[in-house]
Parts: C-alpha cells; sequence; structure tokens
C-alpha cells in the first residue's frame, strides 16, 4: 500500500475540523489540524461557567443537503437528542409564531398594520408588472418581494442590528437568509394553501445532550482514531514552499517549534492572516478590503428553573440591544443546575460603534433591561452576567463583495496545493451542517483525484447555492 499524502489543516472549528474527518476517513491521508486556541470547536465550542454547561450562542444540527443529517448520526450515535424546534419573533410586546399563522399574526399586528402590509405588498406586485430592475441591494431585495411596510416593520431594522445598513448590502445576503420566496409565498402559508417545506422551515433538529461542542470533539475522536492528530495552542509561523506548492508548515506546539510535512494544505482561518502567511507580512492583502461584523454575547443567570417556552426568539426591534436570545436549557435541562437558568443575549456591532466601546458592565445591564421589559425574567432574579466578545465573526456581504472576492480568490489560487473551507475560511455565510458538506465535498473530490484548483472553484459554486434554514 501506498503511503498516506499528508494534510494540514488551519483551524480546528467545525470547519476544520469537518475536512480532517472525511479526508481521514478515506484512509488515504494523515491529516493534522492546527489550532491556535488552548480548545477546538471554535464558536462551536462548549464551554463550562458556574455549573452551567454552555454553547456560544444558538447552534442547532439541520439540513437539507442530501446526505448530511446521516453522517452526522452516523458520526454521533446515541450522543445526540432529537428535538422538536420552537422560535418565534418577539414583534410589538408579543411573540409571533413562526411559521407565521394569521391568527396570531393579526391579533398581534392589528388590523390596521395588516392592512397596510397587504396594500404594500400588493402595490410592489403591481410594480412587478413593470420593467423592474433586478434588485441591486438587501432592501431593494426585500422591499419587492415583500413591500415597503413589512420590510420597515421587521426586514430593515432586524438587518440593521446583524448587518449594518441594508442599502449598502449585497442581495445575497437577503437570498442565503430568508427562506421564503416573497410576499405570495408567505400570503398562501398563512391561508393554509401553501405548507412549509424542510426546505424552509426545522420542525426538528439534531443536539449533542453534552452541549453543540461535542460535534467538533467526536470529529476529533475520529481523527485521532485514524492515526491522525489534532493540536492545540500552535501558533502558525510560515510555511515553506517550492514554486507554487506548500511542502510544510512551520508552528510552534505549546512554544516548541515543529515542522509538518504538506501535500495539501485546507485553511479555514481568516483569509487576510492566510495571504500574509503565504505572501509576507510587507505584502498587501486583498482580503483586508472584506467586511466583518464583530460578536457580542451576554449571558444572563437567573433563579428560576426556565425562562422560556423557545429554544430562541429573535427581536427585530431596535430597542433591544440583542437581535436573538437563547435558552441553554431549553436544548437539554441536564446541562444547567435544577431551580436556575441562563439567557444568551446576541448581537453584532461594528469596530467604531458605541456597543464595542460599551464597558461588559453597560452590555450586561442593556442585556438585563431588555429581557426584563419582555417579560422574560424580573430583576430581582438576576444573579450575575458574562460578557464575551468575538471579533469577525459575521461574514458581511457589501455592495462590492464579489469584486473582492474574486481579487483574494486569484491571489490565493497561486498556491497549487491550497484549498479553503469554512464560514472564515471560505468567507461564507453558513451553518455548521454547511461546513459538514464542505468538508465532506473536498475529501470526495481530492480522493477522486481532482486537482485543488478544480474542487476549489466547484466548492465555491456550490457554497453560494447554501440557505440558511431556521
Amino acid at each position: 500500500m501506498s503511503e498516506k499524502e499528508n494534510v494540514v489543516v488551519l483551524g480546528g472549528g467545525i470547519g476544520g475540523l469537518s475536512v480532517g474527518y472525511f479526508l481521514a476517513r478515506t484512509g488515504r491521508y494523515h491529516v493534522t489540524v492546527l489550532e491556535k486556541a488552548p480548545v477546538i470547536g471554535g464558536l462551536c465550542a462548549s464551554f463550562e461557567h458556574d455549573g452551567f454547561t454552555l454553547d456560544y450562542g444558538a447552534h442547532k444540527i439541520y439540513s437539507v443537503i442530501p446526505g448530511v443529517l446521516d453522517e452526522i448520526r452516523d458520526l454521533m450515535g446515541e450522543r445526540l437528542l432529537t428535538l422538536p424546534k420552537k422560535n418565534r419573533l418577539f414583534l410589538r410586546g408579543h411573540l409571533v409564531d413562526y411559521p407565521l399563522k394569521l391568527g396570531n399574526l393579526a391579533s398581534v399586528l392589528g388590523f390596521g398594520t395588516f392592512l397596510k402590509l397587504g396594500i404594500g405588498y400588493a402595490l410592489e406586485l403591481a410594480r412587478g408588472f413593470a420593467n423592474r430592475q433586478p434588485p441591486r441591494s438587501y432592501e431593494e431585495y426585500m422591499i419587492q418581494r415583500f413591500g415597503r411596510p413589512a420590510y420597515e416593520l421587521v426586514f430593515e431594522p432586524l438587518a440593521d442590528k446583524v448587518w449594518g445598513d441594508p442599502a449598502t448590502l449585497h442581495p445575497e445576503m437577503a437570498r442565503a437568509r430568508v427562506p421564503a420566496s416573497g410576499g405570495l409565498e408567505v400570503i398562501l402559508k398563512l391561508l393554509g394553501i401553501k405548507k412549509e417545506t424542510a426546505e424552509t422551515n426545522a420542525e426538528f433538529f439534531y443536539y449533542p445532550r453534552a452541549g453543540f461542542g461535542d460535534l467538533p470533539q467526536a470529529m476529533r475522536e475520529e481523527i485521532e482514531a485514524r492515526g491522525g492528530q489534532v493540536l492545540v495552542n500552535v501558533e502558525v509561523q510560515g510555511f515553506e514552499r517550492d514554486a507554487n506548492r506548500v511542502r510544510s508548515v512551520r508552528a510552534a506546539v505549546d512554544g516548541q517549534p515543529q515542522e509538518f510535512p504538506c501535500d495539501y494544505l485546507v485553511s479555514s482561518i481568516p483569509l487576510s492572516l492566510l495571504e500574509r502567511m503565504i505572501f509576507g507580512e510587507g505584502e498587501s492583502a486583498a482580503a483586508d478590503e472584506l467586511q466583518f461584523r464583530h460578536l457580542v454575547l451576554v449571558y444572563v443567570f437567573a433563579k428560576r428553573d426556565l425562562a422560556l417556552e423557545d429554544q430562541w426568539i429573535f427581536f427585530p426591534e431596535r430597542e433591544f440591544i440583542f437581535s436573538r436570545i437563547f435558552e441553554q436549557k431549553q436544548m437539554n435541562p441536564e446541562l444547567g443546575p435544577e431551580g436556575r437558568t441562563t439567557i444568551c443575549c446576541d448581537f453584532t456591532c461594528d469596530e467604531d460603534s458605541w456597543q464595542w466601546a460599551a464597558s461588559d458592565d453597560e452590555l450586561a445591564q442593556k442585556a438585563v433591561e431588555g429581557l426584563v421589559k419582555a417579560g422574560f425574567v424580573t430583576a430581582d432574579e438576576v444573579e450575575n452576567t458574562l460578557v464575551l466578545r468575538r471579533r469577525n465573526f459575521y461574514p458581511r456581504y457589501d455592495l462590492q463583495y464579489v469584486e473582492k472576492m474574486k481579487a483574494v480568490d486569484a491571489r490565493l489560487q497561486q498556491v497549487e496545493n491550497l484549498l479553503l473551507t469554512g464560514r472564515i475560511g471560505m468567507y461564507n455565510y453558513n451553518n455548521s451542517d454547511h461546513c459538514v458538506d464542505m468538508g465532506r465535498f473536498i475529501a470526495e473530490n481530492l480522493t477522486a483525484g481532482r486537482p485543488p484548483v478544480e474542487v476549489w472553484n466547484d466548492l465555491a459554486q456550490r457554497v453560494a447555492a447554501y440557505k440558511i434554514v431556521d
């Protein structure tokens, strides 16, 4: 039997571990995953705090990509729970069912607003019969499909909270994030004429009973069982190159220098960091032009067994600092002590925003005030809070991002044995199931003998078609 080829994977998040898992499983590759942090999983990890096992925000395992759920079930087995999905919107002081229901929506909005939404959609439908141009932004995409009143009520404020001014967002952000094709589809579903499908709404999902971080842990176990290695506390220092190929990766592992031979290099780390590693610190990185939003997570610990009836709830209105809340014990009550719960309030912001400049105490106070106002906890039930911040977590598709990515790809594809994967590594707004699909796709195509550049370009097309299903 021929000697295994060496694959080095940069980044031990779900993207890097997925490709490492699928490649190791073929038996043809020796896989080494290098992770800078002391733990694997990135923001798909779990951590212990104050008696709780906590995730970094809301995560679930669900997919409409053929075969992905089968792969995860085979990997996790009895470590998975099957949960009915429960999530809603909080609007005008009320919880709105999702999928939308006619009676509930009408009672929350009132007849006047409900009528205004219908008229707004009808006007856009009439304009559609004219020679309307394709949408040039998230704002135009949403108005054309749902009408201006619906856009201003829900889509505009929520998009602004998560990604910034919707008028400056590429329409691709709307296509990937909104499951309904337009107002007509929503109306038909409200009337019961058209039903929700697995492509638009998850009726159930899987969740690791030990916390979401058990998914990356299972991948690590399988990589190591097949002779690979997953190393943490790794500082990648550079690459040894031969013409247009990376031959080895130089790194310090727990401070000790090591060199890892490399037939293929797969990266899930930030593109600007990767560019500088390849072309040198003195070189400008095309990826510096790509925009990101920072993530803030505020955990509020309260003296009650459960606070919500939903796993997560979206908050489009600007009066609330958070855009979503998530209760860990809704996933598995065993992840927290009896008589206590924690609600994770998450939101994103820019580097120069007041939220990013605010102190942890200020952010915690705003989050608690919002939860109290919404009626989910009382002030005297709150015990303590925890604030976590993560830079550059959400890719932000500005109006020029397609051209920017073409420039990045053209430069990085000079390296003949390089591939990208993951949300950050591919600059793609996706979920964990998509990262699993990327890893499987890379492994299948490399094993079939296809050159990395062909795999890269075909994967980019596949990734562009991903949709987020809540």
